[in-house]
């Protein structure tokens, strides 16, 4: 039984019973999840940072004992209202991780430049001149797990699996806990277990864009299973009555939608 699956009994439980976040959250198991974009100019640059990051980052990390490492690229699909989006050139190289404490995020850096396996095996990165580099850019958001969802879990394992990573961005923070509070406590998180809609992580950004935000992402075996699955919720009497509470009216005012697949080396 994953920890998201365990956390549907949890989510049963009154508000009252769920004790709100506090210093000691990081001793209930929640991880540190961190969420980093890389962008490419050319397919080449951005074919090669895949293979070094599968050969030479998710390693060095392992090392560190940060488990699992994810890296995705888009699968073609993406959803944030720009019309002008072209699918069939996305630069972009995405790195899912995870951190016991902030200290040990705060340590990665250091540890890797001190890794002399690491930095022989992304010497690649190192050596390319300032003006025609491996990547252009980077962005990272930080998220803290939910406490029903707490760290990151492996769903699916097939090849052909795919994942999808969502983005809710509410329009203040009051608004942004009820949305939490609808997943974690209201009963949303195990509603998607129920659908097959399998969560590979939940978590309250604490720094990075669209805030305030939570972001989440769900695994599936193929594209034709994510369809159905979400066909299933949406036409869900809990979903229809769980959407229609009161208390969680205009959680979510932007929602940033992409589908994504794994690098072969991809340990998520």
């Amino acid at each position: 039984m994953t920890t998201c699956t365990a956390g549907v009994v949890a989510a049963t439980l009154p508000q009252s019973a769920v004790q709100a976040h506090d210093d000691d959250d990081f001793a209930d198991g929640r991880k540190l999840l961190e969420w980093r974009v890389f962008t490419c100019k050319t397919p080449e640059k951005k074919a090669q940072l895949i293979h070094i990051f599968e050969n030479a980052l998710i390693p060095a990390l392992n090392r560190q004992k940060i488990t699992p490492v994810g890296i995705f690229e888009t699968d073609g699909t993406l959803n944030e209202g720009d019309q002008s989006y072209d699918p069939t050139n996305d630069l972009r190289v995405f790195v899912l991780c995870q951190y016991d404490s902030p200290e040990r995020l705060i340590r990665v850096t250091p540890k890797l430049l001190a890794d002399k396996q690491y930095m022989k095996d992304a010497a690649a990165i190192f050596e390319a001149p300032m003006n025609d580099p491996i990547y252009d850019s980077c962005e990272s958001t930080l998220m803290l797990g939910f406490n029903n969802c707490p760290k990151i879990e492996v769903p699916v394992t097939s090849k052909s699996r795919i994942f999808q990573i969502r983005f809710y961005n509410s329009y203040n923070i009051e608004r942004n806990a009820s949305k939490v509070d609808m997943f974690d406590i209201g009963g949303e998180i195990p509603l998607f277990v129920k659908c097959g809609m399998l969560p590979v992580f939940f978590g309250e950004t604490v720094a990075g864009r669209m805030m305030p935000n939570l972001t989440y992402m769900v695994g599936f075996e193929n594209m034709d299973e994510k369809a159905a699955n979400w066909s299933k919720f949406g036409k869900s009497e809990e979903w229809k009555k769980l959407s229609s509470d009161p208390k969680y009216k205009d959680t979510a005012n932007k929602i940033l939608n992409i589908v994504l697949k794994p690098a072969d080396g991809s340990q998520i």
